[in-house]
């Protein structure tokens, strides 16, 4: 009678044998598992923690308010807006807040800060932030910042204080009047924030009256009439929208970069399932001749299938709690910097938000993975049936029907690949799933490929008179299934590596092309701040000043830049107003569609206005149609004169005419001051000539184009960042897969090998059969995983441009395929060297000996 079911342990001692005889086997499956699940865990925590810590802070703030009234601009609204609104019948309670953005000085550095102005009506709502604020100032009029304990401890102060305050062209003295602790608002101590009595802020902000938004919360059962209330009052000049808007705003301009993450983290957790399932195959031989002796012991299909199982759910628990480990490693150390870009329109913390959500994810994931990776083994053992298992070699390659059954996995999985790819071109929002089919279709077709390559092989070495190559072909002939799991290796390692970082260096490329040609315009550059006015959306009184610069020697002109973000409904976009001295208001590498001539004519008319492709796309129009933006002033209509790339800020940017922005602003502040120089006077000379005239006391900057573009190479590279750390970590993971992979067969191996030892091979001789298999298979695996990458790269590429507008220069990454080549076979070297020597002690002192 079969016994049909086991005990736990049963199951526990069958697997016990297992890892005691195929270490190597289980240790090759839990790298691949942990790889993917690190990446994943990572990746999620990574994406989690830029909203997340928005959100608390959001939170610490808002309170209990659920609708806010905000400016549509940095110079806020007039105050007495406010007193009309606390007076609505609708309003349960009302709370004015100033919100604009500084930088602090201490002994020890330099700090970008949010400064929130509130007084005690916002305390009132409940947000644990100014409530706390509130509580330890006591005094609501009180001169001075209150900072948190990180910012305070960056720039080196204590309570009492004094700090440089760059707000606006100004730079103030102002007293440090408290620190916030970790013990009193938690995890809000690493948002880049400075509180202030809303007094103070308006006076060192020079913003007096002036205040940037109003919190509100509705009387009970008031909110639609309370929403009606406001807008009447707001007119088409303010917003008016829920509270959490801003956490919503973050959510859309993070979209891109989470996605992007998202993407390459799917494909590292893909990887890692493939490296399970070719560990899965390399065991194949061990696997069948445990099935023939359970079956001759009485056991039935079904308790075959229970160890299979739980084989898979060691693996994958195994391989997720080490995955779980390494993520929380990688997510401290390597992918904790936020996006530089994100930085520059919010107000982002350092925080780590870590959910159960993200931990089921990632546990899941890895389960899946290994359960996955054993799947096709497991039926085919099965399949077989007692007599199949008794196979000691695997001679299915001179198997007409196991090659006919290779040919129609090639037949599918050329199928698959052509699906996935004529899919992205079609559809490009299915790019992310069609890019894992892709993977799974390269990984189908190797091993026909592969036992092309050995039959092919094998006539070569017939007709050669090197031993070498002749026994090489015979190993790889007596098992082409080990062949395929290391050719598979490599060509995940390909694919992976130059389809990530291939696409981060086409990014750059199309970045670096932009600010060329933007900063081409100028030698010099007044601006404010430091890299987080990068945007150039921080303005300043510029009437006096380029009075001045003009004054200079080797000054030929001075033109007005002005920039600012703006919040649309659903998002915040960049709005830039080249100046019209400019000979191109749209740079030649920006547009995307429509003539460049006829979209400058247009634009200098003041009535155009050119959009990113992703928002006009939004909105279905087409060159010459009409659409309406909120500005500061009201809703203005504009006619589509150019659709363009997205200028680096992916939510979408906006070029409008100088005089309309100047208009529609209600402003006479420029964001930067693009300088002309001489060319009979040193540029360095000109500089500090530039740089006396500005005077002290001030925190502009003067910079020249050179300078400019390594600031915006910099950031493209913190933008980049993640991209290039996942792509490290898939080739790490992959690499030592690959180095366990060859270490596991050659160990696996050893009797055999010492029994050519013993039939008078040398060692050196040996080294080279064993090093030649290895590299064969790896090459035709690396050029196979090569030729898809560099397609991968191309068609990812397409999807986050089409996607986010962001700019796109395409180049095949010839050498970093050379450079992954090159370590994957230098790895193959020592990966070789290291069991032989570890199987032969008795000749190690021989090993590059003939003998």
């Amino acid at each position: 009678m079969e016994n049909k079911w086991l005990s736990l342990r049963t199951l526990f001692l069958f697997y016990k044998g297992h890892l005691r005889a195929r270490p190597f086997r289980e240790i090759f499956a839990m790298l691949g598992i942990a790889a993917g699940v690190a990446l994943l865990f990572a990746a999620q925590v990574a994406n989690k923690s830029v909203t997340g810590s928005f959100e608390q802070l959001a939170d610490g703030v808002a309170g209990r308010a659920s609708l806010e009234v905000a400016a549509r601009s940095s110079e806020g609204f007039d105050q007495a807006i406010f007193r009309k609104m606390e007076k609505l019948e609708s309003v349960g309670a009302a709370a004015p807040m100033l919100e604009r953005r500084i930088a602090v000085r201490g002994p020890k550095g330099r700090r970008p800060l949010t400064l929130i102005g509130a007084d005690e009506r916002l305390g009132r709502l409940g947000g644990k932030l100014v409530t706390r604020y509130a509580e330890r100032s006591g005094n609501t009029t009180e001169l001075g910042l209150q900072l948190t304990e990180p910012t305070a401890s960056a720039i080196g102060v204590n309570v009492g204080d004094e700090v440089g305050m760059e707000v606006g062209e100004k730079l103030e003295k102002v007293p440090v009047a408290g620190i916030l602790g970790t013990d009193e608002v938690g995890d809000l101590t690493e948002s880049p924030i400075a509180l202030a009595s809303l007094g103070f802020a308006q006076e060192v902000a020079g913003m007096n009256g002036r205040i940037s938004r109003v919190l509100v919360s509705p009387s009970k059962g008031q909110k639609a009439k309370t929403t009606a209330d406001l807008k009447k009052l707001a007119k088409d000049r303010l917003n008016v929208r829920p509270a959490n808007t801003e956490a919503k705003l973050l959510q859309n301009a993070a979209a891109a970069d989470r996605q992007s993450t998202a993407l390459f983290s799917a494909i590292a957790l893909v990887v890692g399932v493939l490296l399970a399932y070719n560990a899965m195959l390399l065991s194949i031989g061990d696997r069948r001749r445990f099935i023939s002796s359970m079956h001759s012991w009485g056991y039935s299909d079904q308790a075959i299938v229970q160890t299979l199982v739980f084989d898979a759910l060691i693996l994958g628990i195994g391989g997720s709690l080490i995955g779980l480990l390494l993520g929380d490693q990688l997510s401290r150390h390597v992918l904790h910097e936020v996006p530089g870009f994100l930085t520059f329109g919010f107000a982002i913390g350092n925080q780590r938000v870590i959910t159960i959500g993200i931990i089921a994810i990632s546990l899941t994931g890895g389960i899946f993975a290994a359960l996955a990776a054993t799947a096709r083994p497991a039926w085919e053992l099965l399949r077989m049936g007692p007599q199949g298992a008794f196979a000691q070699h695997d001679t299915s390659l001179r198997e007409p029907k196991a090659m006919a059954g290779r040919m129609r996995l090639f037949w599918a999985g050329i199928v698959l690949i052509a699906l996935s790819v004529v899919s992205m071109l079609i559809w490009p929002e299915v790019t992310p799933i069609a890019i894992v089919s892709l993977v799974v279709g390269i990984v189908m077709i190797l091993p026909a490929i592969v036992a092309y390559m050995i039959k092919l092989g094998v006539r070569i070495a017939s007709r050669t008179l090197s031993s070498t190559l002749k026994v090489s072909m015979a190993e790889l002939r007596l098992n082409p299934t080990r062949a395929t799991a290391l050719a598979a290796t490599g060509a995940l390692a390909m694919f992976a590596v130059l389809s990530i970082t291939g696409v981060a260096g086409n990014l750059k490329r199309g970045g670096e092309e932009n600010s060329a040609d933007f900063y081409a315009n100028a030698e010099l550059w007044v601006g404010l701040g430091g890299d987080e006015n990068f945007y150039g959306t921080d303005r300043f009184d510029y009437a006096k000043l380029s009075k001045r610069i003009s004054g200079v020697s080797g000054v030929r002109s001075v033109r007005r830049y002005r920039g600012a973000f703006l919040d649309l409904p659903d998002k915040r976009v960049l709005v830039t107003s080249p100046s019209l001295g400019r000979k191109r208001l749209i740079t030649s590498p920006a547009i995307e569609e429509g003539d460049i001539t006829l979209a400058d004519r247009r634009l200098r008319r003041g009535a155009w206005a050119a959009l990113s492709t992703t928002l006009a796309d939004e909105r279905g129009l087409q060159l010459g149609d009409t659409f309406s933006l909120p500005m500061p002033t009201g809703n203005t209509r504009f006619r589509l004169a150019a659709t363009i790339n997205n200028y680096g800020w992916f939510p979408g940017t906006v070029i409008l005419n100088a005089r309309k922005f100047k208009q529609l602003w209600n402003s006479q502040r420029a964001s930067a001051l693009e300088i002309t120089t001489k060319d009979d006077v040193s540029l360095d000379e000109t500089k500090a000539a530039v740089r006396e005239a500005i005077g002290p006391g001030s925190s502009l900057r003067v910079e020249t184009a050179v300078e400019r573009r390594a600031l915006f190479d910099r950031v493209i590279d913190q933008g980049l960042s993640r991209l290039n750390q996942i792509s490290t970590m898939v080739l790490i993971a992959v690499v030592l897969a690959a180095a366990a992979a060859m270490f596991g067969a050659a160990w696996q191996r050893r009797r055999r090998l010492w029994s050519m030892v013993s039939m008078g091979m040398g060692a050196l001789q040996l080294y080279r059969t064993i090093f030649l298999e290895a590299v064969l298979i790896l090459l035709v695996g690396c050029l196979i995983g090569a030729a898809f990458g560099i397609l991968g790269q191309g068609l990812m590429g397409r999807w986050l441009h089409l996607t986010t507008g962001s700019p796109i220069t395409f180049s095949p990454a010839w050498g970093i395929m050379l450079k992954t080549l090159a370590i994957i076979m230098g790895l193959a070297v020592v990966a070789v060297a290291i069991p032989i020597s570890l199987a032969f002690p008795i000749k190690r002192q021989a090993i590059f000996s003939r003998k």
